[in-house]
């Protein structure tokens, strides 16, 4: 997998300077500067490398097996070989990509633009996106693995066998890494440098990019609500914020560089990897990952009508109206074809040229309901609710998504309606994992394993799956293994079954 996204980000970038050198953005190219080398280069040309670098990690293939744990994809009855995903018998060799590509590319990049910010009063606002990036990419490799290098990595050359920090550290220091990028950026002055088009997530909107800051600084605190003195210190961050100072309606974190369907490397990276080919085609990934009938039961069952657009509806054989169709995850049923189970669908796969949102409104709407519901921070949390739908319905395309949204969740169902709902913390949550499908599996897994919801998540049907529960962890990578071993190893062995992540209860 890490080949997979290092190739795709590595020539979509090269094709992507060639073909935007005359335009007034900012353009990128990986390999026009050596992070590990001395260079007078601004540090305004590897941000934008360094952003594209996050959507591919994000979208490249590395969230497609969590989209299966999660209930939201299963595999295709017409491929086999999958069997050691199926079973929960992970190796060091799945989702090595979100460790691999992360450390060796995004964060390298994101440090380069750190060192050469730091000490420069004209280059404070890349500075404070550079560290903001940092604790968003450090933050999901501690969900993904635990203990991680932190205090020693990047040091190549320096440090060439990083120690691993306790991931209850690394937390703190990425909540306080948070905060100091923001006073960073709001001490900026008129001399300070804007990113501007260099900036392909918020085209230089500083505000965004502090709204943004504070959402992932959210994130991170409400993992920590069933750890014994994370209530405390949720309570203690949190003081003084109010709901205009996270990602509100609106408000997508996107990124876009100037993708295209004008070559394979310059597509979308989701719609490269479960889309389709320039020519119209459908990928692997598009045939292979497929409907999961838990996720179109949920849909189905509450009135959705995001289940067409997360899902690509079928036409019956027999003809009549058409039908989204789901396969359950780990099947061998020889009758499930493509043909009848449905792909992707055309709310997630938009076009070759949408942006890559990696953190859309709507998540930060659940959050702060999520929040406000558990006591955290004030506002009203059924008006946030009903917001996050909303937004939900609109970035999937859903048409009068305002009106759709709102007469979904006043329907008959207590999975919908707040009214109803005999638990509204259960209720968020819930409607969380239904919209974040196919955009960020992995926030619904940290969810899951902080609250257990849903409380039904299915365990693969995959003959062999012994397993009482999805997996909840990566093991640490073959490169680990093979470059840092006596560091790895004195992580201890690793069960992704049962290891689990230091916030779980």
């Amino acid at each position: 997998m890490f080949n997979r996204i290092k190739s795709y980000f590595l020539f979509f970038s090269s094709l992507l300077l060639i073909t935007t050198m005359g335009c007034k953005k900012g353009t990128f190219d990986i390999n026009s500067v050596n992070p590990n080398s001395p260079s007078s280069v601004s540090p305004q040309f590897v941000l934008s490398a360094a952003l594209a670098a996050t959507a591919t990690a994000t979208f490249g293939g590395n969230e497609d097996e969590i989209n299966g744990y999660m209930g939201y994809t299963a595999f295709s009855g017409d491929y086999g070989g999958y069997g050691t995903e199926a079973t929960y018998n992970l190796t060091t060799n799945d989702g090595s990509g979100n460790w691999d590509y992360v450390y060796n590319t995004v964060l390298v990049n994101y440090r380069f633009v750190e060192k050469a910010s730091t000490g420069d009063a004209t280059q404070l606002n890349f500075l404070g996106i550079a560290k903001i990036m940092e604790s968003y990419h450090f933050a999901r490799l501690v969900d993904l693995y635990n203990n991680i290098p932190y205090t020693q990595a990047l040091q190549g050359g320096v440090i060439n066998y990083p120690v691993y920090d306790d991931a209850k550290t690394v937390y703190t220091s990425l909540i306080h890494q948070l905060d100091t990028a923001i006073v960073i950026i709001n001490s900026a002055t008129a001399a300070a440098a804007n990113p501007g088009s260099y900036d392909i997530m918020f085209g230089g909107d500083m505000t965004e990019w502090v709204h943004f800051a504070n959402t992932v600084k959210l994130k991170i605190l409400l993992n920590l609500t069933k750890t014994a003195d994370g209530p405390a210190l949720i309570t203690a961050e949190l003081a003084g914020l109010t709901p205009d100072m996270f990602l509100g309606a609106g408000e997508d974190a996107a990124i876009n560089p100037g993708y295209s369907n004008s070559s394979t490397a310059q597509q979308n990276p989701q719609w490269q990897d479960l889309g389709f080919t320039t020519a119209g085609a459908a990928t692997g990934g598009h045939q292979f990952r497929r409907a999961n009938i838990y996720a179109v039961n949920f849909y189905q069952s509450t009135g959705d009508p995001r289940d067409s657009f997360f899902y690509q509806s079928l036409q019956p054989a027999a003809g009549g109206p058409t039908i989204v169709a789901g396969r359950a995850y780990g099947s061998l049923n020889g009758t499930d074809h493509n043909t009848n189970i449905s792909a992707i669908g055309p709310g997630i796969l938009q076009s070759a040229s949408q942006s890559a949102v990696i953190l859309p409104a709507f998540e930060s709407l659940f959050l702060q309901a999520d929040a406000i519901q558990e006591g955290y921070l004030s506002g009203d949390a059924e008006a946030t609710y009903k917001s996050a739908v909303e937004e939900s319905f609109r970035l999937l395309g859903v048409p009068d998504p305002t009106t759709a949204a709102d007469t979904y969740i006043t329907g008959p169902s207590n999975k919908v309606n707040w009214n109803i709902a005999p638990d509204k913390l259960t209720l968020i949550v819930t409607q969380e994992w239904a919209a974040l499908n196919n955009y960020d599996a992995i926030q619904a897994w940290d969810n899951w394993k902080r609250l257990g919801i849903p409380a039904d998540l299915p365990v693969s049907i995959y003959p062999g799956t012994v397993a009482s529960h999805i997996p909840y962890r990566y093991l640490y990578p073959t490169s680990e293994h093979t470059s840092n071993s006596a560091n790895v190893d004195a992580q201890g062995t690793i069960d992704p079954t049962t290891s689990k992540i230091f916030w779980m209860p």
